[in-house]
């Protein structure tokens, strides 16, 4: 009953911290001059704001948990008294679908044992929300995963062939691409917009000042999330605008008694672009719930979407709280229940071979979550936050030639920022992560290693209380990662005996980095934020000398003017870092006069005298969210986001601006 009576003293007592209280975070996000807040930080403390009101509402709501009899005492008495970091006992078995060998399971039984549960949380959870487990997803080289550390900007994997040099999406492991909403094959840029009435695709032939647009893809309904480009294939992927056919209505709580809430459809498209100029469409089906993520490998586009059952009363139809693949139910045999989930969201995987597939290949649908999605050559790992957001449970999914398999689990106290706060290596899987206390009013931070079997191998933790990571990077038996409170530690942690990491080196400076990438021999980017003593943040270039791999350097830094903001952190696919080429570019946001202004940086770097200015480009209205840069043979494109305004060509060695192609 121990943990019983702590949950109801911290209902009655528990205070947000005055540090974390809104109009606290409020001033101290704000810039030395009235109205220059970027739209980034208000967005930060909203959430920040949000996310301490959640901390009152799970105490009070645990105690009636455990009152009703809903939660088990000794399952939490157990967590509670564990240490911070990942245990090495075994979190428990999920318990999959499949019934015992020799038996079979009555049909519609595992339908039937979904709808109570779901039924059972949601009316324990007063209603559900739709919302309740969004949280910032604010994501070493080819033994088993790697990473690309190195190359940075890698071209897109098996493009139709060009015989020019062309950088591609900014990777995190080699072999697996990433979808973007800017795609090139050396030969064509293709562009995603958002339209009216739904988007649309725009396919450019990239030849320099003769660049011109070729043909447009129109689609109503639908909003594009990301696109890939696999040899002769185009592949959309993003939610669908139509209802379903059957709908999914509900009032869901009396805060949002006047909304009826209907299910998502992620939508996956593909099309044949042997002829460029017209397109064929060879494959279209819906997935249930909102698009998440995904990502392709070898021939197979592999899909996570996260669908939210809106009702499960016995009278409703299956299809309001067991999701469907292509127009049909998944099938009994791929559904999982993780054990101790009290949960009415769905992680749903499908998997497609895109180069003629009719149908989906596979699915598999786990009870449980949304969470960071990163994916090695051979798993997929989503870490999920669990329901009172003190604990984080990584699931490992084992993939194949467009097979997907359940493959293990942990559970942890402590969050993960982004998907490079995990990375696999010989099998084993390395992440960081920011542990509070049982308070939730100090932080720490550790790196953990699980071995094949999901169990805990090796740690180092307990790092820079009051901290909390800003970024990582995992570069083959070496890590790297940044926490920040008024200074900016560097650690770095030696992996070569995974079953004890050790810390080899601690740089502490100003600022922090929210990006970490290697460029070149011996050397690791960093992009990030200053902030001095009046709130003023620029943005910051460091480059690290890593070449001794026991110590961290820093060698060089750049900062760009007052109050500029970047999205580094938030989206490593925004960035062009190709240390081949020696480039490096994003776009910014800055004020000049009080007035916001989005603008594109290159920069080179030289070893002796540091960053160099390369250029500033500024179309107008840019979106720094969508805007993307990249470079085929001797010219860089720059998509100037949402493809509203189109291509903008530059000479590669001056940056003069050579041509415009409007939409």
């Amino acid at each position: 009953m121990m943990i019983e009576k702590k949950l109801k003293q911290l209902s009655e007592e528990i205070e947000i911290p005055d540090t974390l209280k809104p109009d606290q975070i409020e001033q101290k996000l704000q810039h030395s001059k009235a109205g220059r807040q970027s739209r980034y930080a208000r967005r930060f403390t909203t959430r920040l704001a949000l996310g301490a009101a959640c901390i009152l509402l799970v105490a009070a709501v645990g105690n009636y948990l455990l009152a009703s009899g809903i939660l088990n005492h000794n399952s939490l008495d157990t967590a509670a008294e564990q240490n911070p970091g990942p245990q090495s006992d075994s979190s428990s078995p999920a318990a999959v679908s499949q019934p015992p060998e020799g038996k079979a399971t009555p049909e519609g039984e595992m339908y039937e044992t979904l709808r109570q549960k779901i039924a059972l949380d949601m009316e324990s959870s007063g209603g559900g929300s739709l919302y309740e487990n969004e949280y910032d997803m604010a994501e070493a080289v080819p033994e088993k995963s790697k990473a690309a550390d190195t190359a940075g900007s890698t071209a897109d994997s098996a493009q139709r062939s060009s015989s020019k040099e062309y950088s591609g999406t900014n990777l995190q492991v080699q072999n697996v691409d990433e979808g973007d909403v800017v795609k090139t094959d050396g030969t064509y840029i293709y562009t995603s917009a958002a339209d009216t009435f739904g988007s649309s695709v725009c396919i450019y032939k990239a030849d320099g000042k003769n660049t011109k647009k070729m043909t447009e893809i129109t689609l109503d309904s639908m909003s594009i999330s990301e696109m890939y480009i696999k040899d002769h294939f185009l592949v959309l992927v993003g939610s669908d605008w139509k209802e379903p056919p059957t709908p999914a209505k509900k009032k869901i709580s009396e805060s949002y008694a006047e909304d009826n809430i209907q299910q998502e459809n992620t939508l996956v498209l593909v099309y044949d672009i042997t002829d460029i100029e017209k397109p064929r469409q060879t494959f279209r089906k819906n997935q249930s719930g909102s698009y998440s993520n995904s990502r392709i490998s070898g021939n197979y586009l592999y899909t996570y979407s996260v669908m939210y059952a809106v009702s499960a009363d016995k009278e409703d139809k299956l299809e309001r709280y067991i999701p469907s693949v292509g127009g049909s139910l998944v099938p009994e045999d791929r559904l999982v229940i993780p054990s101790g989930i009290s949960s009415h969201a769905y992680m749903v995987f499908t998997s497609l071979d895109i180069t003629g597939g009719t149908d989906f290949t596979d699915t598999l649908s786990i009870l449980g979550g949304d969470g960071i999605c990163y994916v090695s050559e051979e798993n997929i790992y989503i870490a999920s936050q669990t329901a009172d957001y003190t604990k984080t449970t990584i699931s490992r999914f084992h993939y194949q030639e467009g097979k997907l398999k359940e493959n293990g689990e942990k559970t942890f106290r402590g969050k993960i920022l982004n998907q490079f706060s995990m990375d696999e290596y010989e099998g084993k899987l390395r992440f960081v992560a920011t542990t509070q206390n049982s308070n939730n009013t100090k932080t720490s931070n550790g790196l953990y290693v699980l071995d094949e079997n999901m169990e805990l191998l090796g740690k180092v933790d307990r790092l820079a209380k009051s901290e909390r990571i800003y970024s990582a990077r995992f570069m083959g038996d070496k890590a790297y990662f940044v926490t920040y409170r008024e200074t900016d530690p560097v650690f770095l942690v030696d992996l070569s005996n995974p079953s004890n990491p050790v810390v080899k080196d601690k740089l502490k400076i100003p600022g922090f980095s929210e990006y970490l990438q290697g460029y070149g021999e011996g050397l690791m980017l960093g992009i990030g934020s200053n902030i001095n003593k009046d709130w003023d943040t620029q943005i910051k270039l460091t480059m690290f000398d890593i070449s001794s791999g026991s110590s961290v350097k820093e060698i060089h830094t750049k900062l760009l003017e007052k109050e500029t903001y970047g999205l580094a952190g938030k989206n490593h696919k925004a960035i062009l870092a190709d240390p081949g080429k020696n480039l490096i570019g994003f776009a910014a946001e800055s004020y000049e006069k009080g007035k916001q202004k989005i603008t594109y940086r290159l920069y080179s770097y030289d070893r002796k005298k540091g960053f160099k200015k390369l250029a500033t480009l500024s179309p107008k209205d840019m979106d720094m969210s969508s805007a993307r840069g990249l470079y085929i043979g001797e010219h860089f494109y720059l998509s100037d986001g949402e493809g509203i305004g189109g291509i903008y060509v530059y000479d590669l060695n001056t940056f003069r601006q050579l041509a415009k192609v409007t939409k």
